[in-house]
């Protein structure tokens, strides 16, 4: 769960983002950088969830499409003709969380950052294996407990499988 140093220092930093709606965060610490969506390029035959590549200072990176990773569009409820729209207006207002996945730079697509938050150790709390969420129990690390809602505490080491970052890494070779 939380590193060693983390834990004797009683806090940890997180970034707070929001995707379909819903917030999430991440550990700060697997952050390398925040930026505006660019123009990403679509790949064929890849993962559903994979947005496509982008050229990060000049590395060519993943795009990992959270919603679609975490399954948060299945949920969704019906969006009107106009919803759509607006979202697609938009969605060049989105973000890039530049994380680093097993020693691979990886994107994460996110919808809007929230803030950066610092938390105490004890405001994260683990999840019992019966607690029920349409997201996957693999994917989350706990919950935050901030006193407007509880938000969900991402595991980023987890969001791909082996076989998935073994195929990626396969691709970007």
């Amino acid at each position: 769960m939380l590193k060693e140093s983390e834990t004797e220092k009683g806090t940890i930093s997180v970034i707070i983002f929001e995707v379909e709606g819903e917030q999430f965060a991440i550990d700060l610490l697997h952050a390398r950088e925040i930026i505006q969506k660019g123009q990403i390029r679509r790949l064929p035959q890849t993962f559903e969830f994979v947005e496509g590549i982008y050229n990060y200072r000049g590395d060519i990176i993943y795009v990992i499409n959270l919603s679609k990773k975490l399954e948060l569009h299945k949920y969704m409820s019906y969006k009107s003709k106009e919803d759509v729209e607006e979202e697609e207006e938009q969605s060049d207002e989105k973000y890039l969380v530049i994380v680093n996945i097993n020693n691979v730079n990886t994107g994460l697509l996110v919808d809007r950052i929230i803030n950066i938050s610092h938390i105490k150790s004890n405001e994260l709390v683990e999840l019992s294996p019966i607690f029920e969420t349409s997201i996957s129990m693999e994917f989350i690390e706990g919950v935050i407990k901030f006193k407007d809602r509880p938000r969900i505490l991402l595991n980023v080491d987890k969001i791909l499988t082996e076989a998935e970052q073994v195929k990626i890494q396969k691709e970007l070779s």
